[in-house]
């Protein structure tokens, strides 16, 4: 049978109130409320946008679905997990704090943020998947707790994936900082010796004994070292860097792994949205105002991740008649995380695309 995916349209440029009434009716629509029962701890998965950022998604659309959640009885929560790179996001301090000038304040959405992989994103939890790429997946020790997680992804394109939507909110968006490192990095971290102060807290923190401490520096010996980032995690000095190597379609399959690994155990409770509004080349993790590359076309739900990037990929086609995201990223086939996803048992590539109103 062929998984379901709900369209709701929005004119170019609508405004955020719209929006959000349009949010809430496609959540009704799509009969997310099966995923929810009462005191579930829901955990609804966005993005805040980095610091100059004006694309992410907006305070009232996020209140929606909180409100939502909790006509259904749930007791739901903003999750968000640190960053690899240095920016606003990289600890949890800031990274709320940061949230909170982007408006999502208690007071604005109606729920407390939580960054679920500790304050450094050192807080994670292994979960055993057994697959091509990753035997074991670092996550966010809060992802893994939650009882049910709605995920809402702003649909852009991506420096190293291609496309960024659903599988890189959920696959990307809820590992841990070592998931992350795990994904982007094929090679053990390596020291900065100008950098490193010998501070020995990395040493502290490496799970395996792999790092020794001498006078000057520290050492990591690559035959011990699981590739785990909690040195990278806990470094205060910028000390612990990685090499940016990984083929796109290694990172690509990885991701989609990582998704797989966060929603065991969690069969029908987890359900997705994917805005196509402002859509640009770049993610919002960029630290700049990009104005969109396409028009706002609409908002798509399906409890299917991958019918749903399907989808998305056929209405934006549809809309400007070319491949939007391989003009963007040629170099990039995108579509790797898509077809490996359903591989691997995510989903479903064949849907059936069901109109509101």
């Amino acid at each position: 049978m062929k998984s379901k995916v709900y369209f709701i349209k929005v004119e170019n440029g609508e405004g955020v109130a719209s929006l959000a009434q349009k949010t809430g009716q496609l959540f009704d629509y799509a009969g997310f409320k099966d995923a929810i029962s009462k005191k579930d701890m829901v955990a609804v998965k966005t993005s805040f946008g980095e610091k100059g950022n004006i694309g992410h998604l907006k305070p009232p659309i996020i209140k929606t679905i909180v409100d939502k959640v909790k006509e259904c009885n749930g007791k739901p929560f903003l999750l968000e997990t640190n960053t690899l790179y240095e920016g606003q996001r990289t600890n949890a301090v800031d990274h709320i704090s940061h949230a909170h000038d982007h408006g999502f304040s208690y007071e604005n959405v109606g729920a407390p943020i939580i960054i679920g992989d500790g304050l450094f994103g050192e807080h994670d939890v292994q979960v055993e998947i057994n697959q091509k790429f990753c035997k074991y997946a670092f996550l966010s020790g809060v992802a893994r707790a939650c009882n049910a997680i709605v995920s809402v992804a702003h649909v852009t394109g991506h420096i190293l994936t291609g496309m960024g939507a659903t599988l890189k909110n959920i696959g990307m968006g809820l590992s841990s900082r070592g998931g992350k490192l795990a994904q982007h990095s094929g090679v053990i971290p390596q020291i900065s010796k100008k950098m490193c102060t010998a501070c020995g807290v990395c040493g502290r923190w490496c799970p395996v004994g792999a790092i020794k401490i001498d006078e000057q520096y520290a050492i990591i010996d690559p035959k011990i070292c699981i590739g785990c980032g909690e040195c990278l995690a806990v470094c205060q000095f910028s000390a612990v860097k990685i090499a940016w190597d990984e083929s796109t379609v290694d990172l690509q399959k990885k991701v989609a792994e990582y998704c797989l690994a966060v929603m065991k155990g969690k069969a029908g409770k987890v359900v997705f949205f994917n805005f196509l509004t402002h859509i640009t080349k770049q993610c919002d993790c960029m630290d700049k105002p990009y104005h969109p590359d396409i028009g706002d076309i609409g908002i798509l739900a399906s409890t299917d991740p991958v019918a749903i990037e399907k989808a998305t990929t056929d209405i934006i086609k549809e809309r400007i008649g070319k491949d939007f995201f391989k003009d963007a990223w040629p170099n990039i086939d995108y579509t790797v995380q898509i077809s490996y996803a359903q591989e691997i048992g995510l989903g479903s590539m064949d849907y059936e695309l069901v109109h509101y109103g």
